[in-house]
């Protein structure tokens, strides 16, 4: 029996410490917590084209081109922002945010939880974020909690044109080690036996 989704686990992300090239793979850091996660939503946006001839459509294609991402978060510590948005710090600790800063390539990782126990795992392999959102609300007679929202885009990358790597933990023939490394280093594509 195949589980439902029903709960989203802890957010990591992987700085790429050199990006790829159209023959290079590129390197990542070691993944690192981002954030404890209250909501993921990953959109897939398209390329698409049609041709005509003869009065009809005689070929339409569909290809997933980007994945944007919104988390919704906790918390996100400062020094995360700093590394996932290029913030820079004054000589008194104050993070700088200016219209010139550089947020590296980062992977992301995150694990949905399903009713049967297993996981749908992600590596979302090449994107970049944006400021995140905040609402603040004041203190009224109930506890009402605000969290951030940071969105990023991820695109394919050039040596491999991939965009994620995925696998659902209740799948045969996953291979040993799979889920238990998961979170350990950036998941990579292996060859088919």
């Amino acid at each position: 029996m195949e589980g439902y989704f029903y709960g989203i686990l802890d957010i990591y992300y992987a700085l790429m410490t050199t990006e790829e090239t159209s023959t290079t793979a590129p390197t990542y850091g070691t993944p690192k917590v981002l954030a404890k996660s209250i909501e993921v939503t990953v959109t897939p946006a398209y390329r698409e084209g049609k041709m005509h001839a003869s009065n009809a459509t005689v070929r339409n294609v569909k290809r997933v081109d980007t994945y944007t991402v919104s988390l919704n978060v906790d918390k996100i510590p400062h020094a995360v922002l700093a590394e996932l948005l290029g913030r820079k710090e004054d000589s008194n600790g104050v993070q700088i945010i200016k219209g010139g800063n550089k947020p590296p390539y980062v992977a992301i990782g995150f694990a949905c939880t399903l009713d049967d126990d297993s996981k749908e795992l992600w590596w979302l392999y090449k994107g970049t974020f944006s400021e995140p959102t905040k609402t603040a609300k004041t203190d009224a007679d109930a506890i009402e909690y605000q969290t951030p929202t940071i969105e990023g885009v991820f695109i394919r990358r050039m040596n491999d044109d991939a965009l994620a790597a995925v696998v659902d933990t209740a799948a045969e023939g996953i291979g040993a080690g799979v889920e238990a490394g998961w979170f350990t280093e950036v998941y990579e594509e292996t060859e088919a036996a």
